[in-house]
């Protein structure tokens, strides 16, 4: 099992195993209830001709052509991630599409744009990994228009749910999972922050990622493999626990019995 936390990775990504995040990226963007929850945010951003979008922590611009498609050919895509390496992936990825992309390196709470630019933001699996989310919020209200529409989709870490016959070490590991990330718990916070910057027409919706197949159970293994042995290396878990507990969950996916639901938020503003 590759162990690069996804974590740590994120974070720094120009300073982490790439090729790990990128197809990490792409294999996630492939599920289908991932796609079904772009289409959900499109829907919610209202995209139309004409309309400029800008797309916080794009990565490498798997989802532009989609959502550039909606606002094509009088209107704008914009995505924006921190790391150069996933722009310049994204600037490759989308040159000969032949539709309005643009990409910028930006930090998420410092975009290099002037007020009232877009039309609609969105960001997806992003705020999980920024302790400041008050001060991205306040960012996005600078950048809408009056009117803009703002969709946010992120996981609450410690909804996640895990069908595994060690039920208290699971708790354990959903509980450390939850509190390694900067901002894991973000789904109880969501609709205070948005309502303390001036968002209005506020709507928070549950959309999990569920399953059963093959497929999802190696991506669980990749998000979780590198944040569980930084539980080991630094005495949380000892490696017995999870060396046990990963074999009881690929037994369980072999003979059928694996289940896990990921706690995801959709939420959604506008500005007034």
């Amino acid at each position: 099992m590759e162990q690069q936390s996804i974590i740590a990775g994120f974070q720094q990504v120009d300073h982490s195993q790439h090729q790990f995040l990128m197809k990490f990226l792409e294999d996630v963007a492939d599920q289908s209830v991932v796609k079904e929850s772009l289409e959900l945010q499109i829907k919610l951003l209202d995209a139309k001709p004409g309309d400029h979008l800008l797309d916080v922590g794009c990565g490498i611009g798997i989802q532009a052509k989609r959502i550039a498609e909606e606002v094509a050919p009088t209107g704008k895509f914009v995505g924006t991630d921190m790391s150069n390496v996933m722009i310049e992936l994204a600037k490759e990825r989308t040159a000969d599409l032949n539709l309005p992309i643009e990409f910028y390196v930006a930090e998420a709470d410092s975009q290099p744009f002037p007020d009232e630019s877009f039309d609609g933001i969105r960001t997806e699996r992003v705020l999980m990994y920024i302790s400041n989310t008050q001060k991205v919020f306040q960012e996005f209200m600078r950048l809408l228009k009056p009117g803009g529409r703002l969709v946010v989709f992120d996981f609450h870490w410690d909804g996640s749910l895990i069908s595994h016959k060690d039920k208290v070490l699971t708790r354990k590991i959903i509980q450390y999972t939850t509190d390694s990330f900067p901002n894991g718990y973000l789904g109880t916070d969501l609709h205070r922050q948005l309502r303390n910057v001036g968002f209005q027409n506020i709507n928070i919706q549950p959309y999990n990622y569920s399953g059963t197949n093959e497929i999802l159970f190696e991506l669980i293994k990749r998000a979780y493999g590198g944040i569980l042995q930084s539980g080991v290396e630094n005495g949380t878990f000892t490696q017995h626990e999870i060396d046990n507990w990963w074999q009881a969950l690929e037994d369980d996916a072999e003979t059928g019995n694996f289940f896990v639901s990921l706690a995801g938020i959709i939420a959604y503003g506008t500005k007034g």
